[in-house]
């Protein structure tokens, strides 16, 4: 009934938008001048310094606005499906992941995420949390995606790959707007946007309101999600030479966490936070340059303490015989809610460990030097403080907190005819008192006006995440010196210790070559991106049990490594007239071996292998055109290989989940409802031939979803 229903509605919906259309074949399709000067674009990104692609030490993938108009996405997690080699996953209804070469669980932790510059990137969780973001996919200019270790330019959290959001702003003039989607899971999103200038500058303003009931469970639970965010920027040129610019916002909503065999009952987390960016640019003689830039950031992920119902289930036998041994010995006599209640007060644990206060600071000062017309030399220093509470996590209700500092520097030469040399160094210290140093070394070839060709060799370090040396579950017991009621000493003796710090947890260490080959053709207005990679990556951080006095104790160790080799391929051809077609393939191999131990004790030992850990094969096809009239049809196709996610598979030898085929559909009408308005309705679909697979759990099926959009723009 309900396919029924979704074929009737875009059936429907295709007719209404097509009927007006005149013969397909009217109108000539003619090249414009834009088609011949689609030079390479400009990137910061790799080095921080102005480079084209083919100038660059790295392969860099660049998601701009009309991909991202063109293609299905609704969320921003979902457009990396569009990056070779990279993984976007639905790890719930409403909670993604993305990863790249990484061994991932649903908390990816070697890539850097960024928006304008500033790092999301959550040393709680040593991951981002996609969906507590504070933008939406309408506030998006471009994305850069640095595919490979990009340590040197933007630290640690840069192991495998950097990501860079680019937001939109008034410097650089788009319509206003206003949106309105419905979809899916009873999903309604609002979204508005303004932009203007005033006298030293620009400004713009965008907020949005986006929730969905989520999927319904056999128990009639929900796991719904919730997102209320506001972002305000400004720049101010108050001289000719000084430029400052300030972004700032703030959200706050919920979702549902924990493991999707728990959903059944979900744990609703709730969360807000606010940010701060403040930029200072100063031009200097001869294209020198002085950038300096101060970000804060403050989360609060909170839920409910767990009820005295779910922990007298939950409570084993074994520490309810050793609470109710204590209160009989001074002369009291419980049930099982009392026990469940005795517990709760030495463990004021909540219904999820996924959550805690979080505090971050990042400064950082730039400075870019132009000695010559064929060098130029950017250098800089960063420090970076972040601190961060939760009990269940930490044993303690203090901030624990972590410090960082770095110095780096990347200086690019030209002088040899066809070369462009990229050498690169970061000195950092933090992560658990460790210091290192990551260097790369690149050389580009420009073979001739269409062919560049590109080595590169990179040492990176990531160094333990907050979270990683520090992480401290322990059960308590407790103690009964006054009367049921009046408990004191809240935090008694230990009965158990779940999981134990290791301060002696050192750096990943990632050692990597690849071999690039970009080929543009202007005539052809396409370009083709290659890359090799082979990488290999020692004392690799993972969950290991160790010895204890309960043989149970896990800690955070460096008992695991593989090597990834491969390489990946990403074709694009756009024209900007005609019927403006677009077409971007993507292609990724990887190929992992290694493992980690998971148990480290004499008689448990237990050696997981980590070959099948990676999707040997992801591969996704996004295609555009613009008929007459406006109308705009556009088909995105993804495919993943057969892959064992760390986590959802424990062990290698458990299920995999299966080779998965999706096609997207997306059909957008534009109307001009007066000379400055314009009215633009899309639709949506998902997962059309409706071939439900699992993504991450085997449980988290992803069926057909549909979703309708208006935009009016002034």
């Amino acid at each position: 009934m309900l396919l029924n229903l979704r074929r009737t509605i875009v059936s429907s919906f295709v007719t209404t938008l097509i009927s007006p259309i005149p013969a397909f074949g009217t109108e000539l399709d003619v090249l414009s001048e834009l088609d011949y000067l689609a030079d390479l674009p400009v990137t910061f990104s790799a080095t921080r310094l102005p480079q084209t692609l083919n100038k660059a030490p790295a392969s860099i993938t660049l998601i701009d606005r009309r991909m991202i108009e063109a293609s299905s996405a609704t969320t921003i997690s979902e457009l990396f499906r569009l990056v070779p080699g990279m993984q976007s996953y639905h790890i719930a209804t409403n909670a993604s992941a993305v990863s790249y070469h990484g061994m991932s669980d649903k908390f990816p932790s070697r890539m850097e995420v960024m928006i304008d510059g500033r790092s999301v990137y959550t040393p709680l969780f040593s991951a981002v949390i996609w969906e507590s973001l504070p933008i939406s996919i309408d506030d998006i200019e471009r994305i850069e995606v640095v595919r490979g270790s990009n340590t040197v330019t933007q630290g640690n959290n840069a192991f495998l790959g950097a990501i860079n959001i680019i937001t939109l702003s008034g410097l650089n003039p788009r319509e206003n707007m206003v949106k309105y989607q419905q979809g899916e899971f009873d999903n309604k999103t609002v979204y508005s946007r303004f932009s203007a200038t005033h006298d030293l500058g620009y400004y713009s303003v965008s907020a949005g309101i986006t929730g969905n009931e989520g999927n319904r469970f056999n128990s009639g639970n929900y796991d719904p999600y919730f997102n209320r965010y506001l972002n305000f920027n400004t720049s101010i040129s108050p001289t000719l030479l000084d430029t400052f610019t300030i972004n700032l916002g703030v959200n706050a909503g919920y979702s549902s966490v924990g493991d999707i065999a728990n959903l059944p009952n979900p744990r609703r987390r709730e969360f807000e936070s606010f940010f701060q960016n403040l930029e200072w640019k100063r031009l200097l003689d001869n294209q020198n340059e002085l950038i300096v830039r101060y970000s804060h950031s403050m989360s609060d992920y909170d839920a409910a303490t767990m009820p005295v119902d779910e922990m007298r289930s939950e409570l084993s036998d074994e520490i309810a015989d050793i609470i109710d041994s204590q209160l009989q010995s001074i002369g009291y006599t419980t049930d099982r809610d009392a026990l469940a209640q005795a517990f709760l007060s030495a463990n004021p644990f909540k219904i999820t460990a996924e959550i805690g206060k979080i505090e971050t600071h990042q400064i950082e000062l730039n400075y870019k030097w132009v000695p010559s017309p064929y060098d130029q030399l950017l250098s800089g220093i960063e420090f970076r403080h972040a601190a961060a509470k939760n009990f269940q996590l930490f044993d303690t209700n203090n901030w624990v907190t972590e410090q960082s500092s770095r110095l780096f520097s990347n200086w690019e030469n030209t002088q040899l005819t066809n070369w462009t040399f990229n050498l690169g160094a970061s000195l950092e210290h933090g992560g658990n008192n460790s210091t290192r140093i990551s260097p790369r070394i690149a050389a580009n070839y420009q073979l001739n006006d269409s062919v560049m060709l590109r080595s590169a060799a990179n040492r990176a370090y990531r160094m333990p995440s907050l979270i990683e040396p520090n992480y401290n579950t322990k059960i308590h017991i407790p103690s009964f010196d006054l009367p049921i009621g009046n408990l004191i000493d809240l935090y008694g003796p230990i009965l158990d210790h779940l999981f134990e710090p290791n301060p002696n947890l050192k750096p990943e260490r990632l050692d990597s070559v690849d071999l690039g080959l970009l080929v543009t053709w202007p005539k052809y207005n396409s370009n083709l991106d290659v890359r090799l990679f082979y990488e290999e990556i020692d004392d690799a951080i993972t969950e290991t049990r160790q010895a204890g006095d309960n043989g149970k104790t896990i800690s955070y160790s460096n008992l695991s490594e593989w090597q990834n080799k491969g390489f990946e391929v990403q074709y694009k051809y756009q024209r900007n007239s005609g019927y403006k077609p677009l077409v971007v393939v993507n292609y990724g191999y990887i190929q992992s071996s290694g493992y980690r131990i998971l148990d480290n004790r004499d008689n448990g030992y237990w050696y997981d292998d980590l070959d099948t850990r990676n999707p040997e094969h992801t591969a996704s096809l996004l295609a555009s055109i613009t008929l007459p009239n406006d109308l705009q049809v556009s088909v995105s196709h993804y495919f993943l290989s057969s892959v064992a996610w760390i986590e959802a598979a424990r062990k290698n030898s458990d299920p995999h989940n299966k080779p998965y085929h999706r096609t997207d559909l997306k059909i957008a009408k534009t109307f001009k409802v007066s000379p400055q308005n314009k009215l633009k309705i899309a639709l949506i679909v998902q997962n059309l031939l409706d071939n439900p697979y699992s993504e991450f759990y085997p449980e988290n099926m992803f069926e057909q979803r549909t979703y309708l959009q208006a935009q009016l723009s002034f």
